[in-house]
């Protein structure tokens, strides 16, 4: 390839010009730190400080991937692209590392590249051995699948659990029961034993209740011939609840009444379980008569297949429910029935719970407490569950005040908050945005963590609040972090998007690049958007230094190279608004040298960087722009990029040339636009005898009878002004009302006076629109003006005289 330096070199010497040397074009702007793979973040310079010789620059942290993953994508990748594909036993020793982990939640996209490698491995089998997965490393996949499911609703888990148990089936057609750990009844085939029941949670997490709801019917069903302890016993009950569980996170209100009478039609136990999902699904969706009707219904306990009592959330919702929509009188039935008995510690904790409901005050609740330890001779005490159930109700109500009463009534009584209690207390403190306090509930909670996600939520939003308030140290927000970090608990996107915005504003970019290399990697492509938009927005934040802005620039193209195209041309527009035209032409090249055909430059990115390089008039970033669509193979010169370029040329004082473009325009098919005729009327501006250009341009529109905008005469009036021809230009001023109906207003008298280049006939011009429009020359001097040539030259009034192609 031939080099740009040379061509430089001889264009200046047959060119007859000096050899100038310009320093680079690209130079950096801040201080370099390194990704993995040796790749720079940021311009490398170099830096020495006095005793610090010889200590090493600080490096970034290597991204952290989920076990197995970089092999599975790289799997994924050379598929793409249709390269040579890994060997299978390091495509499955990737495949088990990553279902290996337990209680960590599957993102979309991680279980999509997982089920691309099962198939692999499932097109090219072991020859001469054993399969690459043993029926246990199967199993081990579809639990992981049901440990805590994603909030993207999962269809990629549905397909891989699907073509789980598929296989599943076929080892087990062909191997048979192993082991007698794996047969739990003689007789029974095993993969009703083993796969079912996981299917069937599987299926109703994932929103296919209605074909679990089939699996079940046929395979959970007390029949004469059969004892099975998967068809009596807690398998059964543990398959349709979950069912019942799937249907109720659809909403299904239909099918899950439904499948509630078929659980009772195929003569199976109407468990607690049963009953519970039933209650409180209707409950909290204020469907008094649908909850009324299945908690009336008696259940069964199967260890002893003997009646008994709802559950004690069964008798809480159905109370809160009540208490709600008024109906006292079944609510008071509830209660009498199970204060005719001795009620148990949950019966208590309803009961409880019910008295807030209707209204009664902590005092009150605390005396009926008091009456309940007196009932069972202090047998039955309250605890910190009935301290939470009653928090949470006062949550619920948005009342942090009775909430906080409750927890103190727990503290006189000897009755100290547990976990599940500092979280809450942390969150509704956070609700009325008392920081303090929330804090406060944080310290106790860090002694009681057990790692619940509800708590780990919470503690996100504490940090997410810290980061955006300027009242609370930064030492102390870190420590919070690094605690949560050593717990191996996962920061939710929104906690790492304001952390490292957090870190950006300080100036920390390795530690925001840290950061990012530890989480990003392990959201979903939409959580990744989180954080990704949170990055472009600091860029395009008007309050963000230039610095800061291509440091969060830097680590938005290297950590999120999926970043759409829109964003980055808004970016790039963004530094050329900065006056950076240097940074806004990386950003370009950035894009012109991306792989991905949807991210690539096109049209749209050529016309914004060169109306970016006309408004910051780059004449040096124009040409290397210019000469990368001349190689561009995928583009066709239409009028809106001819528009561009010849806008382009003429900010940078290359009239001429821009004039080349107006005529190609003109000689083209699609033909000029009403932006071609003003930017050729501004590429008339800066050139010798460029009015005689405008005149002849203006008489083809007057022969063509082409309706003349305002912005068209504006242009042509700047035009003759420019070259000098002051009588002309007054004597469009002053017919520009009768010919054309545009009254003289800032726009026409300012852009008259501000192309009119020379002193004297500015003070006549000046002299002119004071005496003939007063209010507009007041309205003029209210815009501000800046004087040329260092103070010495003719005045420029702050008018926007920008064209768009």
């Amino acid at each position: 390839m031939p080099s740009h330096l040379t061509r430089v070199v001889f264009r200046s010497i047959v060119a007859n010009k000096p050899l100038l040397y310009r320093d680079c074009l690209h130079r950096p702007s801040r201080s370099c730190l390194v990704l993995q793979n040796g790749l720079p973040l940021l311009p490398q310079s170099q830096r020495r400080t006095f005793l610090n010789l010889w200590k090493s620059p600080r490096k970034v942290k290597p991204a952290e991937l989920p076990p197995g993953l970089d092999k599975m994508t790289e799997l994924a990748h050379r598929q793409r692209v249709s390269a040579r594909l890994p060997p299978p036993d390091e495509v499955a020793e990737a495949f088990t590392a990553f279902t290996a982990r337990k209680g960590v939640r599957f993102e979309d996209y991680h279980v999509h590249t997982a089920g691309n490698a099962f198939r692999y491995l499932q097109e090219n089998p072991h020859e001469h051995g054993p399969p690459w997965l043993s029926r246990q490393d199967i199993r081990n996949a579809m639990s992981r699948l049901l440990d805590k499911p994603p909030e993207t609703g999962g269809q990629p888990h549905l397909a891989f659990g699907r073509l789980l148990y598929q296989e599943l089936e076929k080892t087990q057609e062909k191997e048979g029961p192993r082991t007698i750990q794996e047969s739990t009844s003689p007789g029974i085939d095993q993969p009703e034993v083993m796969g079912l029941p996981m299917l069937v949670r599987l299926l109703s997490t994932y929103g296919a209740s209605l074909e679990a709801r089939d699996i079940a019917a046929k395979n959970f069903v007390p029949t004469a011939h059969s004892r099975a302890p998967h068809n009596q016993g807690h398998t059964a009950e543990s398959a349709w609840t979950a069912v019942l569980q799937g249907f109720a996170q659809e909403r299904n209100v239909e099918e899950l009444v439904t499948t509630a009478e078929l659980i009772l039609e195929l003569s199976l136990p109407f468990t607690v379980g049963f009953q519970r999902v039933l209650v409180a699904f209707f409950a909290e969706r204020n469907n008094l008569e649908q909850a009324k009707r299945w908690y009336s219904q008696p259940v069964v306990d199967l260890a002893n297949a003997a009646e008994t009592e709802p559950a004690g959330k069964t008798h809480a919702a159905i109370l809160t429910a009540c208490a709600l929509h008024g109906d006292l009188t079944f609510g008071q039935s509830i209660v009498a029935s199970m204060l005719k008995n001795t009620p148990n510690k949950e019966a208590w904790d309803a009961v409880f719970l019910w008295s807030a409901a209707i209204g009664k005050g902590v005092d009150e609740v605390e005396r009926m407490m008091n009456v309940m330890v007196r009932r069972s001779n202090e047998a039955i005490q309250p605890d910190i569950d009935t301290i939470n159930t009653l928090v949470e109700f006062a949550m619920s109500k948005k009342d942090p005040y009775s909430a906080e009463r409750y927890i103190t009534l727990g503290e006189r009584r000897n009755i100290f908050p547990n976990e599940r209690t500092f979280a809450m207390q942390m969150q509704y403190r956070l609700s009325i945005s008392d920081i303090d306090g929330a804090r406060a509930a944080y310290f106790g909670l860090q002694g009681n963590m057990s790692g619940d996600e509800r708590s780990v939520n919470v503690v996100n939003k504490l940090i997410q609040v810290l980061c955006e308030s300027k009242q609370h140290q930064y030492d102390d927000l870190m420590a919070i972090v690094d605690d949560l970090l050593e717990r191996k608990a996962r920061l939710a996107p929104e906690t790492v998007a304001a952390l490292c915005l957090l870190h950006l504003r300080r100036g920390e970019t390795h530690d925001a690049a840290d950061l990012l290399n530890m989480h990003a990697h392990h959201f979903s492509p939409p959580q990744r958007v989180t954080i990704r938009d949170s990055l472009a927005a600091f860029i395009l934040d008007g309050q963000t230094s230039t610095a800061d802005a291509w440091d969060a620039y830097q680590l938005l193209r290297k950590m999120f190279p999926e970043t759409p195209r829109e964003v980055r041309i808004h970016i790039m527009n963004e530094f050329f608004a900065r006056k950076r035209s240097d940074m806004a032409c990386h950003v370009f090249f950035h894009m012109r040298n991306h792989t991905h055909k949807s991210i690539t430059a096109n049209k749209e990115v050529y016309v914004a960087a060169f109306t970016g390089f006309a408004r910051n008039a780059d004449a040096e970033s124009l040409e290397l722009v210019h000469n990368q669509l001349k190689l561009d193979l995928s583009l066709e010169l239409d009028t809106q990029l001819r528009n561009a370029l010849m806008l382009a040329y003429a900010s940078t004082g290359n009239n001429r040339r821009a004039l080349d473009f107006w005529a190609e325009i003109c000689g083209s098919r699609e033909g000029p636009s009403y932006n071609s005729i003003a930017i050729a009327f501004r590429s008339c501006e800066g050139m010798p005898f460029g009015d005689e250009h405008a005149k002849s341009i203006w008489r083809r529109l007057k022969e063509m009878d082409v309706d003349i905008d305002k912005a068209i005469f504006v242009a042509y009036q700047s035009a003759i002004a420019r070259n000098h021809q002051h009588d002309e230009a007054l004597t469009l001023v002053e017919s520009v009302e009768e010919e054309h109906g545009f009254t003289p207003d800032v726009e026409i008298l300012g852009n008259w006076f501000n192309t009119t280049t020379n002193i004297e006939r500015q003070l006549k011009v000046e002299a002119w629109i004071r005496e003939q429009h007063p209010a507009v020359w007041s309205e003029l001097e209210a815009l501000g003006h800046w004087v040329t040539m260092d103070g010495f030259g003719y005045r420029q009034y702050n008018i926007n005289r920008d064209l768009d192609p």
